[in-house]
């Protein structure tokens, strides 16, 4: 008998070798992608050691992937330990998929598989780090895992878990010209983050407004689900996002796409052209407001990268809004923190970066990766600093100082800062 499924369904079922799967199932599935980085790198290398001896290389190699992207200060003798470690790990279970620092590329884990092929639609990707959900914007299932999780994975190649309820979460209509993927992120954040509607569950977003937007700006919305208190975020993959994937060399994937009687434990419906340019306030992604509700706000700084703000549409957004707007205000520090290497060597040999990149308040980071947006090492905020970021998260210390006045926008909203200074009513 048919049974009708959702499009998360779809991806664990056939992670699982079963015909179907519904809420509070238990299963067990073999992902089809694993992927930690150099927080945790060493950790499991010590425990695969300890626990499975007899190891010679992790359970598919060929669907493994090994990222430097947190611990990149080249001065800090404790991150140089963190990239020692994690090259250990690579060489000692053959890893073949390893970006080192320094590396043809590097940098940002949830930028650079997208980026490097590794996101197919339909399939099950697991990773230990909570904005796993970024690959939720090209049709996969992004699974958080924890490292106990991601040793079994790694020696045995399978993982237990419980299928959640899910949302869904339509946007119909068409999105104002200034109405960017974090605005949209944002607004459900405001709307949604501090409920149990979402929480714990799945979420499919769907929608003509949400599938006309440019695939990098989809994975920016999925990779916010954590802000959500959501276990994923789904966006079915469109022939936009099929023939990006393709032209990165990719073939034989999967798509799942939801059959039309799902179920769901909640739908929600909103228009796209009732969505405003947001700003989230200091304190969380969930205290967004719209720009017409800002109160006038002067900044001092604006940084510009993370895993949700600084791939190459990001940057493509900030400079060409920058260049129209009649370029940087007066006093404003100006901060870039590519995602990905190849997008930084781009940024380089792009004339329209070149005249801001000269510039004393503009510097561009020395290697791509989390920076400030985890407040490890770079462009970290002091007590005066007012920042305007296209991070993912602001809660008090997240970017450094305790007081600093973080606030979360769009790379076209950093633009409007860069170039005015002052926002809001």
């Amino acid at each position: 008998m048919r049974r009708a499924m959702t499009s998360s369904q779809k991806i664990i079922a056939k992670a699982g070798g079963l015909s179907h799967v519904r809420a509070g199932d238990f299963v067990v599935v073999r992902p089809d992608l694993t992927m930690t980085y150099d927080p945790q790198g060493g950790m499991l290398h010590k425990r695969l050691m300890q626990n499975w001896p007899e190891l010679k290389t992790v359970w598919n190699p060929d669907r493994f992937v090994l990222v430097a992207d947190h611990f990149l200060d080249r001065g800090n003798q404790d991150h140089l330990n963190k990239q020692a470690e994690l090259s250990a790990f690579a060489k000692a279970y053959r890893v073949q998929h390893f970006f080192p620092v320094g590396g043809a590329n590097y940098g940002i884990c949830h930028a650079l598989l997208p980026e490097e092929g590794f996101v197919r639609p339909g399939d099950l990707i697991t990773a230990t780090d909570s904005h796993s959900s970024t690959y939720g914007g090209f049709g996969a299932l992004g699974l958080n895992v924890g490292i106990d999780a991601l040793e079994g994975i790694l020696a045995v190649g399978r993982h237990w878990m419980e299928m959640p309820a899910e949302v869904r979460i339509t946007i119909s209509g068409r999105f104002p010209k200034d109405v960017y993927a974090k605005d949209v992120i944002l607004r459900l954040c405001a709307d949604l983050g501090n409920g149990h509607t979402v929480f714990g569950r799945g979420i499919e977003l769907d929608g003509d407004a949400v599938q006309a937007l440019h695939p990098e700006e989809k994975l920016t919305i999925a990779n916010m689900a954590q802000e959500l208190g959501a276990r994923w975020l789904i966006i079915p993959a469109n022939d936009s996002v099929c023939r990006w994937v393709e032209n990165l060399g990719v073939s034989g994937f999967e798509p799942q796409h939801p059959d039309s009687d799902a179920p769901y434990e909640t739908v929600i419906a909103y228009r796209g052209e009732d969505f405003r340019p947001m700003v989230a306030l200091p304190g969380g992604p969930e205290r967004a407001v719209s720009i017409d509700e800002l109160p006038e706000t002067r900044f001092n700084e604006v940084f510009v990268g993370s895993c949700t703000g600084a791939k190459r549409f990001d940057m493509e957004t900030v400079i060409d809004l920058i260049e129209a707007d009649g370029g940087l205000a007066p006093g404003i520090k100006l901060m870039l923190v590519p995602a990905t290497r190849k997008i930084r060597d781009w940024m380089l040999t792009d004339a329209r970066f070149a005249k801001y990149l000269e510039a004393p308040d503009t510097e561009l980071a020395d290697d791509p990766g989390c920076n400030a947006c985890a407040g490890l090492y770079g462009f970290i905020a002091d007590d005066k600093a007012i920042r305007m970021s296209t991070a993912n998260r602001n809660y008090a210390g997240r970017m450094g100082a305790p007081g600093a006045q973080v606030y979360l926008g769009s790379p076209a909203m950093a633009a409007m800062v860069a170039t005015r200074g002052v926002i809001g009513a």
